[in-house]
C-alpha cells in the first residue's frame, strides 16, 4: 500500500503495488466482525470445542487463531507449518482443554466477547483473571487494555498486591508505575493491612529501598513499629533483626529513641544497638531516601560569550533543583547552583531529550564535525553514567522526540542539510529496539512535538524559506495521522508542554513579512504564547495580565530552549530577555496567568540545549553537591525545617 485518496462515498482508493487502484470500504472489517459474532452462536459454523471443567464451548478456530498467538500455535497455523497442517493432531470438532491454564468459564466467555466485539467490561473483581488470561493466551492488545485499567486501580490499599502481580506477568510498564506509586506514597501504604500482613523478608525488601519517599528516618521506624504492633507476640525477633538491618540509627530523633525505649519487648535491644552505632566512627555517612525533582540541561552549544557568533558543541550536562522551598531561599537573587552530572559520550547539538521510567534518553543531533547522528544514549541517575543504546534507523537533526509510556518517538527532522524528512520510528525502552511507523503527512524540520494522552502533536516547523502554522496529530492507538486546527502564528523551533489533553506552546520564530526587515537581515521575530483546547479544537493567544511581566520581551535576543510541566507550574527555559536582564528559568501559573522568575543564572558554558525534568535520587544529589563543594548551610537548615513540619 503506497497512498490513500478519498471518494465522495466515504470509501478510500488504495494504490496497489501493480499500479492499479482498488476501492477500500472502511466499514468492511467492523461489519465482518459483527457477522462472525452472529455465526459463533450457531454450532454448525464452529469447528472446535474448548473444554473448561464440565463446560464445552463451541469455537471457530480460525477466529481464535487470528486473535491469539497461543491458539494459532495450538491449531497449527504457525509460519513454519503448511496451511493445512494440524499440530498435536487437532482435528475438526475435536476438543481442546484449558483446565491446565486455570482460566475459568466466565473469564473465557469474556475473552471470546472481546475477540468478536473489541469490547470488554473490566472491574476490580475480574481484572486479575482477565489480565492473567490475556497473558497466557498471548493476546497483547487485550493485555495492554487490562494493564491500562489496572494502572487506574492503584491505591495505597492494594499497590503491594498489584506490585507482586505485575512482576509475575511481566507487565513491565505497569510494574514501573506501581513501583513509583509505592515509593512516592509509602508512608500511606505502611498504614494499610496489606503492609501489616507481609512476612519479615518482604518488609525488609520494601523498607530497604532507598527510593521510598520518607523525609526522615523516624518515618521508616514508625512504619516498622506499625508492622510489629500488628502481631507483637510473633514478630519480636524479626523486628529487632529488621531494625538492625534497615534503620539508619544515627539519623533517628531523640523523640523516636524515647518512644522506642518505652516498648518493653524490643526497646532495650534496639536502644542498645543505637548506642553502639553512635560510638562506631566508621559508620558516619548520612542516608537520604527518595527523589528530588530537577531540571536537566543536556549538550547543546558551549559558547562562552552571548555576543559571540562562533560556538562549539558541548558534552556538558547540568541540573538545578525544582524545590519550592529553594525558591523561597533564593528569592533575593534567584541565583541557583547548577549541579554537574556525568558528561555525554558524544558532544551534540540539535538532538532530542526525554525522560522515561526515571531515566534520560537522548538521540540524534550533530556532532563537532557537523555529522548528523543516529546514535542514542541513556542516563542512569542511580549511578550517574551515560550508556549507549540501540541507534535510530535514520540519522536526524531538528526532529521531534517525545515519549508515551515506555515508547519513545522520533519524528521528522532532517538527515542532510536541505531535505526534511517525514519518517517516524519508535523505540521500546524494555526491548532496546526501534521500529518504523507511518510517515507524517508533510515534510518539516524544527517542528515542535508534544505528547498529550495517547496522541502526538506536531506543531509548525517548516522547510527552506517557508514556516508552517499547520498541526498534524498521530494517534498511537490507531497508528494514524490526522490534521487539526492550525496555530494562530507560523512558527519554527518552538517548545510546548501538555497539561492533560491541552497544549501550551512557547516561543519559536516567524518571519517578518517586510522588505526592509529582509534587507537588514533581521527578519525573524520571537513568537508569543498560544493555548490549544483539544475539546474545542481551538487555538487562542495568551496575553500577560495588565501591568505584569510576561514570559520575556518578544525580541530577537530572546530564545526558548525548553518547556516542562511539573504537575503544578509550567517552567520555560532559555535566554529570556527581561528588558536587558536575562533570566534562564521562568515559571508560568496557568490559573492566575502570571509569570515569575525562578533562576537567573544559566548553566556554565552551555547554550541552545534541550531540557527536561528528572526525579534524581536524593542520595545521589547530595553526593554530587558534596563532591562539587556546593552543599550549603541552607540545605541543612531546610532539611531540619521539613523534619520539624513533618513532626
Amino acid at each position: 500500500m503506497a497512498a490513500f485518496g478519498s471518494s465522495p462515498s466515504g470509501e478510500a482508493e488504495l494504490e496497489l503495488e501493480s499500479g492499479l487502484n482498488a476501492i477500500c470500504f472502511h466499514d468492511h472489517a467492523s461489519k465482518l466482525l459483527r457477522k462472525l459474532n452472529e455465526t459463533r452462536k450457531n454450532v454448525n459454523f464452529c469447528d472446535t470445542i474448548v473444554s473448561i471443567g464440565s463446560t464445552e464451548i463451541p469455537v471457530q478456530r480460525g477466529v481464535l487463531s487470528a486473535a491469539s498467538h497461543y491458539f494459532r500455535a495450538l491449531f497449527g497455523y504457525g509460519d513454519s507449518l503448511g496451511p493445512t497442517t494440524l499440530k498435536h493432531d487437532v482435528k475438526p470438532l475435536s476438543t481442546v482443554s484449558l483446565d491446565s491454564m486455570g482460566i475459568d468459564e466466565n473469564t473465557f466467555y469474556m475473552v471470546l466477547d472481546y475477540i468478536y466485539t473489541a469490547q470488554v467490561a473490566l472491574t476490580p473483581e475480574n481484572i486479575q483473571d482477565m489480565l492473567q488470561a490475556a497473558d497466557q493466551l498471548l493476546m497483547e492488545d487485550l493485555k495492554e487494555i487490562c494493564c491500562e485499567y489496572l494502572d487506574s486501580c492503584i491505591t495505597a490499599n492494594n499497590c503491594i498486591g498489584i506490585y507482586d502481580f505485575t512482576s509475575q506477568l511481566s507487565c513491565s510498564w505497569s510494574h514501573h508505575k506501581v513501583s513509583s506509586f509505592l515509593d512516592r506514597y509509602f508512608r500511606d501504604v505502611s498504614h494499610n493491612e496489606e503492609f501489616f500482613c507481609l512476612k519479615a523478608d518482604r518488609v525488609r525488601e520494601f523498607l530497604s529501598r532507598k527510593t521510598i519517599q520518607m523525609k526522615q528516618e523516624d518515618d521508616v521506624l514508625e512504619a516498622l513499629l506499625r508492622w510489629y504492633q500488628f502481631d507483637q507476640d510473633n514478630r519480636k525477633e524479626d523486628t529487632i533483626s529488621l531494625f538492625r538491618d534497615i534503620i539508619f540509627a544515627k539519623q533517628l530523633s531523640a523523640e523516636s529513641v524515647e518512644k522506642l525505649s518505652s516498648l518493653p519487648q524490643i526497646g532495650p535491644q534496639c536502644v542498645e544497638w543505637i548506642e553502639k552505632m553512635k560510638k562506631d566512627e566508621t559508620e558516619c555517612s548520612v542516608m537520604h531516601r527518595g527523589f528530588t525533582q530537577v531540571i536537566v540541561t543536556c549538550g547543546g552549544d558551549g559558547t562562552i560569550n552571548r555576543d559571540k557568533e562562533d560556538s562549539s558543541m558541548t558534552d556538558a550536562v547540568h541540573c538545578v533543583r525544582l524545590d519550592k522551598s529553594m525558591k523561597a531561599v533564593n528569592s533575593q537573587s534567584n541565583h541557583c547552583d547548577w549541579i554537574q552530572l556525568a558528561s555525554l559520550n558524544t558532544p551534540r547539538s540539535g538532538h532530542g531529550l526525554v525522560e522515561v521510567g526515571g531515566y534520560l534518553y537522548i538521540a540524534g543531533g550533530r556532532d563537532k564535525n557537523c555529522r548528523i547522528l543516529n546514535s542514542c544514549e541513556k542516563y542512569d541517575p542511580f549511578n550517574n553514567v551515560w550508556k549507549l543504546t540501540a541507534p535510530m534507523s535514520h540519522a536526524r537533526v531538528g526532529f521531534g522526540f517525545v515519549a508515551i509510556e515506555n515508547n519513545i518517538y522520533a519524528i521528522g527532522g532532517s538527515n542532510d542539510i536541505t531535505e526534511p524528512s517525514t519518517s517516524m520510528e519508535v523505540y521500546d525502552i524494555f526491548t532496546d529496539r526501534w521500529k518504523s511507523l507511518p510517515d507524517m503527512m508533510m515534510k518539516r524540520v524544527w517542528a515542535c512535538c508534544v505528547a498529550a494522552g495517547k496522541k502526538i502533536y506536531v506543531l509548525g516547523g517548516g522547510i527552506v524559506e517557508k514556516f508552517y502554522d499547520s498541526v498534524e496529530v498521530f494517534d498511537t492507538s490507531t497508528l494514524t495521522w490526522s490534521a487539526v486546527s492550525p496555530m494562530r502564528e507560523r512558527r519554527c523551533d518552538a517548545r510546548a508542554v501538555s497539561v492533560g489533553s491541552d497544549i501550551y506552546v512557547f516561543g519559536g520564530y516567524r518571519r517578518i513579512e517586510c522588505p526592509s526587515a529582509a534587507h537588514s537581515g533581521h527578519n525573524l521575530k520571537l513568537c508569543g504564547t498560544e493555548f490549544y483546547s483539544d475539546k474545542n479544537d481551538f487555538w487562542m493567544p495568551i496575553q500577560s495580565r495588565f501591568g505584569s511581566s510576561g514570559m520575556c520581551i518578544v525580541g530577537e535576543r530572546s530564545t526558548v530552549y525548553g518547556a516542562v510541566f511539573d504537575g503544578e507550574d509550567i517552567f520555560v527555559v532559555g535566554e529570556l530577555d527581561m528588558n536587558g536582564e536575562f533570566h534562564t528559568i521562568r515559571s508560568y501559573n496557568r490559573h492566575t496567568n502570571s509569570w515569575e522568575c525562578v533562576v537567573v543564572n544559566p548553566p556554565p558554558l552551555q547554550r541552545h540545549f534541550p531540557c527536561c525534568t528528572l526525579s534524581l535520587p536524593t542520595q545521589m544529589l547530595y553526593q554530587l553537591l558534596w563532591d562539587q563543594d556546593k552543599l550549603r548551610y541552607t540545605d541543612i537548615v531546610m532539611k531540619r525545617s521539613r523534619q520539624e513540619k513533618a513532626e
